[in-house]
């Protein structure tokens, strides 16, 4: 009887070390965002389009702690508001690639041709020429990040 309570005593251990934590990702890198499922912070609204989908990592109670919205109008709104977080990271995707980047490394395109959840105007693009080129096609501007991010 001994020998089998250990070895169900080991399969309980070893299952339970193995779940994974209820935590979102605690890394360096951006957060995870599940199309249909994952909620914007700001709005409520179900992220619905992965290419203005972005994400605010703050100094939450228990360390890195991602805030994810799905327009820059809602990140921009809820930092704004809440003015005692502490950011340590903002995170986009790429418009046409859909690939995480900083966002404070990226450029943005504004132009009411495009359709965003919340209105913005605004793709993200990590690289300058392709901004450049997006907003040829658009007649629209090129603004850096922080340009854009301390416009307001």
């Amino acid at each position: 009887m001994g020998t089998r309570w250990t070895m169900i005593g080991w399969t309980l251990a070893v299952s339970v070390l193995s779940l994974p934590g209820c935590r979102a990702k605690t890394d360096e890198g951006p957060p995870d965002i599940r199309l249909g499922e994952s909620v914007c912070v700001e709005c409520g609204m179900i992220v619905s389009d992965e290419r203005f989908g972005t994400a605010t990592i703050i100094d939450g109670v228990r360390g890195r702690e991602p805030l994810i919205f799905d327009d820059f109008n809602c990140q921009m709104n809820y930092e704004a508001e809440h003015a005692e977080l502490v950011i340590l990271d903002r995170w986009s995707r790429d418009y046409d690639t859909l690939e995480w980047f900083h966002t404070h490394q990226g450029w943005f395109v504004e132009s009411p041709e495009l359709r965003t959840p919340m209105a913005s105007n605004l793709a993200a693009y990590a690289r300058r020429d392709d901004a450049d080129t997006k907003a040829e096609d658009l007649n629209a501007d090129v603004i850096a990040a922080d340009q854009r991010w301390n416009r307001d």
